[in-house]
């Protein structure tokens, strides 16, 4: 790279061009390897591109882009904020919809970029390399988590903006994006939201009919400004149902514990004595809040069906505790 940055500040055509082959494929390599870079590139101190490598993971290609390819990023935001920095910093981007040549890739393709500035000759700025990552690899993860029975997650930006909820018309909405307005604000009360995006912390909140619990997501240690908010909803009388399953079966629980201490005491033998006193055990964990230790019996009768239906119950039960 110092090379190339030199070649650069004396425009030595011939130096530019054999370094400028070595460092793209480089990139190619590491587009190839890693595999979360939609694109690694050099931009020159004008703005232009000057190095451009691309990797489409859903098609499995990847490529160097001929010089009539490149493109003027000179009115791009992430280049101009990038220039601004001393050498040895970095810029993190918002996530946000890739465009090119000015206008939104379709299919849409969410990205997070990495910036840092190049300096060559003493401290003359010559470019900087940006990484664009492929943000869905970490939005899938919001989705997937969709399916979790009693729960949905959204995930929004610093303006309460949705990048990935539940309906998926309401993703992108910002000015930035798709325009259309999605909004946190559309789940939740405006007043919730805000105190959502004035949080610096985890946050727990209720609606009239949900349970939220919020927190921001920075990109790196340190980072003053979130990049985002994730955010886990519970609709009430799904808790209180939940609740209720657990108090019922609590109750159960108590009395049961009572008669098998007296069966045991008086009627079973040695083989059924220890599964009951198992249960027992365990029901008198459950009542001093203990959900953390797993309940597990290989009996092959009606104490094992009992035994997974307590199992149940104790996993929703730590899936709530979790929440709140």
């Amino acid at each position: 790279m110092h090379h190339y940055g030199r070649a650069l500040v004396i425009n030595d055509a011939k130096a530019k061009e054999e370094y400028g082959r070595s460092i793209a494929r480089d990139f190619l390599s590491i587009v190839k390897n890693r595999r979360i870079y939609n694109q690694i590139r050099f931009i020159g101190a004008d703005g232009k591109e000057l190095i451009r490598v691309e990797h489409n993971e859903k098609e499995g290609n990847s490529r160097i882009l001929q010089s009539e390819l490149l493109q003027d990023k000179s009115q791009s935001i992430h280049f101009n904020n990038t220039a601004k920095l001393n050498f040895g910093d970095y810029y993190i981007s918002p996530i946000d919809l890739n465009r090119e040549a000015g206008e939104i890739e379709k299919p849409i393709r969410p990205t997070i970029r990495f910036a840092t500035p190049i300096f060559a000759v003493g401290e003359r700025f010559v470019g900087e390399i940006i990484l664009n990552v492929d943000a869905d690899a970490f939005l899938s993860m919001v989705r997937n988590a969709n399916n979790t029975q009693g729960l949905s997650f959204a995930l929004s930006d610093v303006d309460g903006y949705l990048m990935e909820n539940q309906n998926p018309v309401l993703n992108w909405g910002s000015s930035l994006n798709l325009s259309h307005g999605g909004n946190l604000k559309q789940l939740i009360s405006a007043n919730v939201v805000q105190q959502i995006t004035e949080s610096q912390n985890l946050t727990t909140l209720e609606s009239d009919d949900k349970l939220i619990t919020a927190r921001p997501l920075f990109a790196a240690a340190g980072q003053q400004q979130p990049m985002g908010y994730l955010v886990a909803f519970a609709e009430k009388s799904t808790v209180l149902k939940l609740l209720d399953h657990f108090l019922i079966a609590f109750a159960i629980f108590f009395v049961l514990s009572v008669i098998v201490a007296v069966i045991v005491a008086r009627v079973l033998s040695s083989t059924m004595t220890a599964p009951l006193i198992y249960l027992t055990q365990a029901a008198d964990r459950l009542s001093k809040g203990d959900m953390n230790t797993e309940i597990q019996i290989k009996s092959g009768d009606e104490i094992q069906s009992l035994a997974e239906a307590f199992e149940r119950l104790r996993e929703s039960v730590k899936l709530l505790m979790k929440l709140g």
